[in-house]
């Protein structure tokens, strides 16, 4: 029997299951779109495929408790906690990217969680800042990091709001800003505002959607802060952690 944690994000549900031993064993992904409960059965209809899963599912996220099959609902921040530290087995600063929030959580030594900060009054910094910046650049994430590796020199972004910035960009464009270096510009202005949420004095976790999609983020990270650190699956951390809370 494998039990399965599911985390039901604004942009994406990421299900993972895991074995008797709390091994991470396989991982799924699928657009949460308008319906929580339709993108949660699609998870748990990818998986009864192939296993057998024991119930309840363990669920996180903005829409945990909108899934029609028995489930016990968790904390996303006390989750995504729990994941870091038995990566990791050591005090840390996660710094969370998702796709309408960030999350800033520093983790002690014995794995509790000392302090967190949200940012959610504007999505500047998350993965929908970047999607819109995409969609009228017409680039895709893959080009994204193609263009980035190509910079120069980095071409600042000032604005914190999404459509000021996207303003912001087209006007270095007809000024005859490069792309790439306007590319490195985009990234950087996003690590700047995950790291003004708090003062990182641990090791740094980086986790989230934005950083799995876009690598060079985590790259960029460890030029200013060496002691840091993207772990593999960091998306589906928060739904591993729903269930090693619920381990025995």
């Amino acid at each position: 029997m494998y039990r399965l944690g599911i985390d039901l994000g604004s942009s994406y549900t990421k299900g993972v299951l895991v074995d008797e031993e709390n091994r991470l064993t396989e991982v799924h992904c699928v657009k949460s779109g308008y319906d929580f409960n339709n993108a949660s059965a699609k998870i748990v209809a990818h998986f009864s495929e192939k296993y057998e899963i024991a119930y309840p599912v363990y669920t996180c996220g903005y829409g945990r408790e909108q899934i029609k099959v028995p489930f016990v609902s968790n904390s996303e921040l006390i989750a995504l906690s729990r994941a870091v530290y038995q990566v990791y087995q050591r005090a840390c600063s996660i710094i969370d990217i998702g796709g309408q929030d960030t999350k800033f959580i520093q983790v002690n030594a014995q794995g509790q969680v000392d302090k967190f900060k949200m940012n959610r009054k504007c999505a500047a910094g998350t993965g929908s800042f970047l999607e819109e910046i995409a969609f009228r650049l017409d680039v895709t994430p893959a080009e994204f990091t193609a263009f980035a590796k190509e910079a120069t020199e980095e071409v600042k972004i000032n604005s914190f709001c999404t459509v000021f910035a996207i303003s912001e960009i087209i006007g270095m464009i007809k000024n005859g800003a490069t792309l790439p270096n306007i590319i490195i510009g985009i990234y950087n202005s996003i690590i700047l505002r995950s790291v003004e949420m708090a003062l990182v004095e641990e090791h740094v976790v980086i986790t989230g959607g934005l950083p799995a999609m876009h690598p060079m983020i985590v790259s960029l990270f460890k030029k200013r802060y060496p002691d840091s650190d993207s772990p593999e699956h960091s998306q589906f951390l928060a739904a591993y952690g729903c269930v090693l809370l619920n381990s025995k």
